[in-house]
């Protein structure tokens, strides 16, 4: 039997036949650029209800970015993933940051920390509070800037680090993997920062139990040793210093690990290659 169409059925194809597709929702784009002098492979989580972009997880080049389409009203987190070896069959993960059960493709899981992330929570109308922000609370593997395409100006920049992290973590944070080739002894690379949160566990420093408040969770030596190096990110549960960009909606936004100078608030992309 034929399909039965009614009048205004007809008259909605007759005005898409005449004004073009019909658009309900329009998606965004984030250009995720690499500007780090070695290769990264940055992972996206979705929150609960929204879906997972680009599989979850990718190889990126230096000097290379990449187009990521996303819903207008997406939530979840990126982060880059560094060391990675997925030709190996390694126990331990195949990354040695930000590891996702050893996967290229994360399809949704949550990367080991510590890894800097960029938290993004989005919605159509720039009204109903979309925002991003980067945080460093589960601790840090890499600088990181965000900005909107073409820039917002400076409320809708969140930018890198003033100081590497990884260079001044004190060693009771320090994430190491052992120094590389030769014969002698050579002191092991620091490949991420820890949060105290995630090194010791305490409520004091995890912003829980008692210490659940604001005016209870003040941070400390070493939240305000991840503030020192990035001013702008969340060193601590209730930062209340950190950049967040609220009402920045935009079609496009910019995700840039290893900014080019630390401190800038560049977009990045315009000169790194997409693929």
């Amino acid at each position: 039997m034929a399909p039965r169409y009614s009048a205004h059925h007809l008259l909605l194809a007759l005005m898409a036949t005449l004004a073009g597709p019909v658009v309900l929702t329009e998606g965004i784009v984030f250009h995720v650029a690499n500007r780090c002098p070695f290769p990264v492979w940055p992972a996206t989580a979705p929150n609960t209800g929204h879906p997972v972009l680009a599989d979850g997880g990718f190889f990126l080049p230096p000097g290379k970015a990449k187009r990521v389409a996303a819903p207008a009203t997406w939530n979840g987190r990126f982060w880059a993933r560094t060391g990675c070896n997925f030709t190996a069959n390694n126990a331990n993960g195949a990354c040695l940051t930000g590891d996702c059960e050893g996967r290229l493709a994360c399809n949704g899981s949550i990367g080991l920390p510590p890894a800097t992330l960029v938290e993004v929570s989005l919605h159509e109308d720039a009204s109903k509070g979309s925002s991003y922000d980067v945080s460093l609370v589960d601790g840090y593997n890499l600088p990181v800037a965000v900005s909107t395409k073409p820039a917002a100006g400076s409320k809708c920049a969140i930018a890198g680090c003033a100081k590497d992290v990884n260079a001044v973590c004190p060693p009771e944070l320090q994430v190491t993997v052992p120094a590389g080739g030769g014969g002698g002894k050579k002191a092991a690379t620091v490949v991420a920062c820890k949060s105290a949160c995630l090194a010791f566990g305490l409520d004091a420093f995890c912003c829980r139990g008692k210490y659940a408040t604001p005016a209870a969770c003040r941070g400390s030596v070493y939240s305000r040793m991840f503030k020192d190096a990035c001013p702008a990110y969340y060193s601590y549960a209730y930062d209340t210093t950190a950049a967040t960009a609220p009402g920045c909606y935009a079609q496009e936004y910019v995700i840039t690990f290893c900014p080019n100078r630390w401190g800038a608030e560049e977009e990045g992309v315009d000169r790194a290659a997409q693929i």
